[in-house]
């Protein structure tokens, strides 16, 4: 594994919290589909030792180039400063395409529980960020999604600490609105795969099933999973009720990665 620094010393002269931000590399020395890895944290830290880099890792059995971005966090992650870090990551993944082996069109975003909040959302907000990055143009619209226990509303079934650190305090019924992605999709929206545990006691499952309804509207391909037991922040779900996921979430990627 070696980390990555996404932005220069402008930037951080700029915005000093941008010093943090970084992208875990997990490579397989070959030309293959990647996956940008967003774990979860509520908003307030990264998860990685559950939720970025086993998922990479395994990703890499599997074939795939993987990224564990460590976007803003705690009080600097205010919108729009986490969309911000995916979309300077993909720039940057697709700026070094040859030096990382990444294919471009197959680059997927994985996120959990807040993680998975910033990919759903990205991939509704993704034309709203610059697509220039070293005088050339990039892409920004994930291939796929695969959300675990995803953050999806911002309003009343909400994750409240995931919600305050991103809207802050007193965010108001329009903020929340805007930025709760079952209100959000089109038909433009990017293939999705959602899995989620009915017994989460952090991240309620009507928080998937929403997305997933409003994917179904909007005639997008998507896969919903829900699991009995499971609870939160479970991973890979080694030795649990949902320990299949992964292998489902991958085949999924496979059908819809173009070529």
């Amino acid at each position: 594994m070696e980390s990555f620094a996404l932005y220069d010393k402008y930037d951080c002269r700029v915005e000093p919290a941008r010093k943090k931000v970084r992208l875990d590399a997990y490579l397989t020395g070959k030309e293959a589909p990647a996956v940008l890895i967003l774990p979860g944290g509520a908003y307030c830290f990264i998860s990685d030792s559950n939720e970025g880099r086993p998922i990479a890792e395994r990703f890499v059995e599997k074939g795939c180039n993987a990224f564990v971005l460590w976007y803003r966090v705690g009080f600097a992650a205010r919108y729009p400063a986490p969309l911000k870090d995916v979309a300077r990551a993909l720039q940057f993944l697709q700026h070094n395409a040859a030096r990382f082996g990444v294919v471009p069109g197959k680059i997927a975003l994985l996120g959990f529980s807040a993680g998975g909040h910033l990919a759903s959302f990205f991939g509704a907000q993704y034309p709203r960020f610059e697509t220039k990055y070293e005088d050339a143009s990039y892409p920004l619209k994930p291939a796929a999604l695969v959300l675990g226990y995803p953050v999806v509303t911002m309003g009343q079934h909400t994750h409240k600490l995931s919600r305050r650190r991103l809207l802050g305090l007193l965010s108001g019924k329009a903020e929340q609105d805007a930025a709760s992605v079952e209100k959000l999709v089109t038909p433009d929206y990017p293939p999705t795969f959602l899995w989620h545990a009915r017994d989460d006691q952090s991240v309620d499952c009507c928080n998937s099933e929403m997305l997933a309804e409003a994917l179904a509207q909007n005639g997008v391909r998507h896969v919903l999973r829900l699991y009995d037991h499971g609870g939160h922040g479970i991973g890979l779900a080694k030795g649990k009720e949902p320990a299949g996921w992964f292998d489902e979430a991958f085949a999924f990627l496979e059908g819809v990665f173009p070529g």
